[in-house]
């Protein structure tokens, strides 16, 4: 039986680590964005780079939406508390192959850098995605699990193929259309 101290659950008291977790995740990608800012003349910037740092973070953003109802089960078992850090290291490991470091004279090409790291980049999505349809089955999930299953499946494929044809450019634009499409079928497929 839950115990609250002094109104305070421990669910909440969990959670709070993962929202700081996320957040700390997601001052990754502002970083990166700043710092491509702060030392804009000394970066090559990349359209294709960009965009898909924009795909990683509203990927963050819909599985912080969509991960609300799995929360209560946090303080079923540490295991599933630790399970639930997961994604975010996933995110953090994204986050942290998107953006180079960024150093004051030190010029850096992110379409040099992104075609380096593309292949580690898909691959990380391709986890992500695995990792998301055993999260189904992990958890209680809600909202149609099957819809939901497909898309993470087409994305897991997806996400392999990039890995071999990480220097294709149609096929980058092919993924991204699909991605921010998916995003938008999976983020309405979550109920409220």
């Amino acid at each position: 039986m839950p115990v609250d101290i002094h109104g305070f659950s421990h669910i909440e008291y969990l959670i709070v680590f993962n929202t700081i977790i996320f957040g700390l995740v997601a001052s990754e990608f502002f970083t990166g964005w700043g710092s491509m800012l702060r030392y804009r003349s000394n970066v090559k910037t990349y359209w294709l780079h960009f965009v898909w740092t924009i795909y990683a973070f509203f990927l963050i953003i819909q599985n912080w939406y969509g991960i609300w109802p799995r929360t209560r089960f946090i303080d079923d078992h540490i295991g599933y508390f630790i399970y639930s850090l997961v994604p975010m290291f996933i995110y953090h490991l994204i986050g942290v192959t998107l953006f180079p470091s960024f150093r004051r004279k030190k010029v850096v090409d992110l379409k040099e850098h992104f075609f380096t790291q593309s292949r580690v980049l898909f691959i990380l999505f391709a986890i992500y995605f695995l990792m998301t349809i055993i999260s189904s089955q992990v958890y209680v999930d809600v909202g149609d699990v099957v819809k939901q299953n497909i898309l993470r499946s087409v994305g897991l494929v997806l996400s392999i193929l990039g890995a071999i044809y990480n220097r294709v450019i149609w096929f980058h634009l092919f993924l991204l259309a699909f991605g921010f499409g998916g995003l938008i079928v999976f983020i309405l497929a979550i109920p409220r």
